[in-house]
């Protein structure tokens, strides 16, 4: 019988460890199981003001998101994994669990450190606070 495509979401900010949850999706893939990536990065929101525009903040995103998913495009190729690449705006953890299920993700797989520039605390509940809020299995990679 054809197996259902399995849709697995990664979020992506381009440091090491979001890499390495790349690798790890690639490394415990099920043979003669489909899957799709779907690599998604979150841009933090920002409020225009008197001096920043809609139009500054968004290509300042664009510009990161883009720098962010470079690295991880090239990964996905070389692991000729199936995928592609979304750029989002917001809370990072609420727009990361809202994608996965607008987008019907089964899974998402995680970096346990590099969720956002900010190190220490911030991080840590960027991946509780995805754990909280997700209904699909999450699974954080070291």
């Amino acid at each position: 019988q054809m197996s259902r495509l399995k849709k697995i979401l990664v979020p992506m900010d381009g440091s090491p460890p979001a890499l390495r949850a790349l690798r790890h999706v690639a490394r415990n893939r099920m043979p003669g199981l489909p899957i799709e990536v779907l690599l998604l990065n979150v841009q933090p929101g920002v409020l225009p003001s008197r001096f920043v525009t809609r139009a500054m903040i968004a290509e300042h995103q664009a510009v990161n998101g883009e720098d962010a998913l470079k690295k991880a495009r090239q990964l996905l190729v070389s692991l000729k994994l199936p995928g592609e690449c979304y750029l989002r705006s917001g809370d990072v953890a609420t727009t990361i669990v809202d994608f996965a299920r607008e987008s019907g993700c089964d899974e998402i797989v995680l970096g346990a450190r590099g969720l956002g520039k900010l190190a220490g605390a911030l991080l840590g509940s960027v991946t509780s606070k995805v754990l909280h809020l997700s209904r699909v299995p999450v699974t954080v990679v070291k």
